[in-house]
């Protein structure tokens, strides 16, 4: 049974598998498809971990990964949950996004954007993301803009994934 601070997140609980397709942000070389392994579940903390690894859809070498934390915060005065992630990547990232839980008439959603951006002194120009996160057909569909250097937000990444059998 899922811990009851947790519920609320309870629809992303799982391991899901699939394609996707990203985009270079500021159009610095063609639309790639990508293979995904992205697990979302409980491991004893008070929160939901999270890990992600991305492999190229033509050859599976490494393209990505990133770890972390789903935070769900406790309804304020208006029902509104907030959710919090923070992740670490191996290209020497890390990043704390702040959004909110919205229940709408076809499901939850979750809309995040940055918040901080951490980086070492070799991680790429990475400066600030926005993330939606839903369920939809039994799917997990996620939408990722990027902005990098001196570029804004521009899609990056969009995906929707099935569900393992675990």
């Amino acid at each position: 049974m899922v811990a009851e601070a947790l519920r609320p997140l309870e629809f992303l609980i799982g391991t899901w598998r699939g394609e996707g397709v990203g985009a270079i942000p500021g159009g610095g070389g063609p639309d790639y498809p990508y293979v995904e392994e992205l697990r979302i579940y409980e491991d004893g903390s008070p929160w939901l971990a999270y890990s992600s690894r991305v492999t190229a859809a033509a050859d599976g070498r490494w393209l990505h990964s990133e770890a972390g934390w789903w935070r769900p915060q406790p309804a304020d005065e208006s029902d509104t949950i907030g959710v919090e992630l923070v992740l670490t990547r191996a290209t020497g990232v890390t990043e704390i996004l702040i959004g909110h839980l919205t229940t709408g008439p076809v499901g939850d959603q979750i809309e995040l954007a940055s918040d901080v951006v951490a980086r070492t002194p070799t991680a790429p120009a990475f400066t600030a993301d926005k993330r939606l996160y839903a369920v939809r057909g039994g799917k997990l569909m996620y939408a990722i803009d990027l902005a990098a250097g001196d570029s804004g937000l521009a899609p990056h990444l969009a995906a929707a994934l099935d569900r393992a059998e675990d």
